[in-house]
This record gives C-alpha cells, structure tokens and sequence, in this order.
C-alpha cells in the first residue's frame, strides 16, 4: 500500500514542523512548490525535507535577483527533438556538408538526453568519443554544428539554456583541428592542371576550373548558376543559394560583382552554345560528387600534391586581393560572411608581398612611409 500524503505539517521522519512550501508526499518524498512568475507554481522533490528547504532558499534568491530560469522546457525535450526540429525548419538549403554531420549526433548517446541534462561535460563526452573514430577536424564540425543548433534554439525558440553547452569558450576543440589551410597553385600547376581537365569527357570540366579561380565562387553555386543569373549589362551575378543565404526567398537572390576574367570567360563560353535559354544551367558538368570525383583523378594524373578543388577558391580570393585591395570589397566579391571568414583564404605568396615592398620603395624612395 502507498504511503498517504501527511495532511498535518510535521515530518514524520523527525517529529519537527516542515518549512513552509514543503509537502510530505510519502516515506523519503518530500515535495517542495515556489509561485514563480506569472501566478505558476514550480515543484521538485526531494530526498529530505532540509534540501527541500534549500532548493527553496536558494530559488527565492535568484528570484530577488531576476536570475531565475524556468527549466520545465529543458525538461520536457531531448536533444534528439531540438535537433530534428532544426533539420525541419532550418537546414532545407543547408549544404550537404552540414548536413552530413547530423546522422553522427543523433546516432551517439547524447541525443538521448533531455536539454536540461546537456551539460558541458555531456557534450564533452560527445566530442571524446567521436574523437576516438574520426579526426578533429570532423569532431570541431560536429561540435560546432551542435553549438550552432544551442545556440538557434535559445535565440529563436527561447529555449532557456543557462548558456550554450557546446560553445567553444564551454568545450575545447580538438587542438590544431582548425588549422588554416594555405594550399595555393605554385609554378605551371594552372596550366598543368588545365591540360589534363581538357582530357576531360565533359567539355565543360576546363571552363568550370578556370570560373573557380576567376571568380572565387563555391562549387556548389557555381553548379547552380543559370544564364539568367548574368547580367552582363551590370557586370553582376545573382546567386539565389549560398553558404551564407539561407532563407532566399525573404531576402532576395545575393548579387556579387562579375569580374573581367569571368565575363570574358562566360561570353565565351555562351558564343560556343548552339542555343541559350535563360533556364539553362551555364557549367554542365555533371553532379557535384561525380565532378569531385573526377577533379581528384585529375589532379593525381597531372602530379599535383594535396589540392582540393576547394583550394581554388583559396587561389581565387589571394589573386583578386590584388585588384580589389580594400577588404570590404573583396568580400563583396567573393561571398565571404565576414572578415575573417575572407582572411582564411587570403593566402599570398611571399615572394608577392616582397615584390609589393620594393615595387612601393623604388616609387617613395627607401625607409619611406
């Protein structure tokens, strides 16, 4: 038989009176409620009736001091439901490369949890045991996909956190995962690499690779990009799905600057087609893994070492700098969400740094400012 809620104030347990906002509720069961708030009661229960009494102590204080947080939602929701619901409403023009990352967070034991129980030292055990299977840079992209999902929620959902559990400044990041990559094309490995994607069976495999390097565009809009996205008229591009875009239809298609090297290349490119609509896709170059693909068997057939495809856009954005020396408007150019997003892919030469040093001195003079 259940023990009977106690209709007296006295715990049985010690014979003394039970502090006020505390309830018997059966043996080792002591309820403790607070009116937060709005006229709404909060309750936990627990062990004694003296940590009853402390919890209530100590959520008066934060009261007082408006630092108490309702965490009935963190309750009522797992970590597997708020990373769901992201996916729902957040990721449907997401690229493929975050998205990949989600099967790997909801697969691990983490995603059982309720938000209240994800703690720091929750998600750390999460970083640890990816870590065991793959390398850091993979877990610093998990983790910093999880922050991003924390930190949405408590943003636009107003789920309340107390402060996001994978934050960087919370978990540390696998050291020397985020090392800045710095691969450029050195000597005649453009134009090693250009004869060898001339050998390519889709025509449009040469073009593609020079657009990359003379607009610093992403793979995946370049692919997208459609005749109607040029206007020739405006020297402009019109991309309607970017990395950093993800909601297109509210704030309208993103226009960059066409330059020079990429006109030249497009009118070329739109003379050698027999018919132009404005619905046609510019690059046929097949799908974005079939290209990737074959970029890498490209690369090794012209020897050239560790060079991504990605790694053009490194060369792309170092060789404008040249032209366009205000950062602003370099990242006008190139799409780059912020300054120092664009400063990961400047990488210059220093032989060009040099050059620029004496090419200034023998214009002022030597030792001038």
């Amino acid at each position: 038989m259940k023990d009977r809620i106690t209709s007296d104030k006295t715990d049985p347990a010690t014979g003394r009176p039970l502090p006020a906002g505390v309830e018997y509720r059966g043996k080792g069961q002591y309820r403790a409620r607070k009116r937060i708030a709005g006229g709404e009661r909060i309750h936990q229960t627990f062990s004694s009736a003296k940590l009853a009494r402390r919890w209530l102590d100590t959520t008066s204080a934060k009261l007082e001091l408006g630092q108490f947080q309702d965490t009935r939602p963190l309750e009522r929701q797992t970590l597997r439901e708020l990373v769901d619901r992201y996916v729902r409403e957040q990721m449907q023009t997401r690229d493929n490369d975050r998205k990949g990352h989600i099967p790997a967070i909801l697969q691990d034991q983490v995603a059982q949890l309720t938000l209240v129980d994800l703690t720091s030292t929750a998600v750390r055990g999460f970083r640890d045991r990816q870590a065991e299977k793959h390398s850091g840079a993979t877990v610093v992209k998990r983790l910093n996909l999880l922050a991003a999902i924390c930190q949405h929620a408590i943003a636009e959902w107003d789920i309340p956190f107390a402060k996001n559990p994978a934050a960087a400044t919370s978990v540390k990041r696998p050291a020397g995962a985020d090392k800045k990559r710095n691969r450029r094309l050195v000597g005649d490995e453009y134009d090693r690499l250009l004869a060898v994607m001339a050998q390519s069976p889709w025509p449009d495999d040469v073009a593609f690779t020079q657009f990359a390097i003379e607009q610093g565009t992403r793979r995946e809009e370049a692919l997208t990009l459609r005749w109607r996205d040029v206007d020739f008229e405006r020297h402009a591009l019109s991309f309607t799905k970017t990395k950093t875009m993800h909601r297109a239809v509210e704030r309208g298609p993103e226009v960059r600057p066409l330059t020079p090297g990429a006109t030249r290349l497009l009118r070329a490119l739109q003379a050698q087609c027999k018919t132009v609509k404005a619905d046609d896709l510019i690059f046929d170059v097949g799908s974005m893994n079939a290209f990737s693909v074959r970029f890498g068997r490209m690369t090794k057939k012209a020897g050239l070492q560790d060079l991504t495809f990605h790694d053009l856009r490194h060369e792309a954005t170092s060789r404008l700098a040249r032209i366009y020396t205000n950062p602003l408007e370099l990242r006008r150019v190139t799409g780059h969400k912020d300054i120092k997003s664009l400063d990961r892919y400047y990488q210059p030469h220093t032989e060009d740094l040099a050059a620029m040093a004496l090419a200034y001195e023998a214009i002022n003079g030597p030792g001038k400012k």
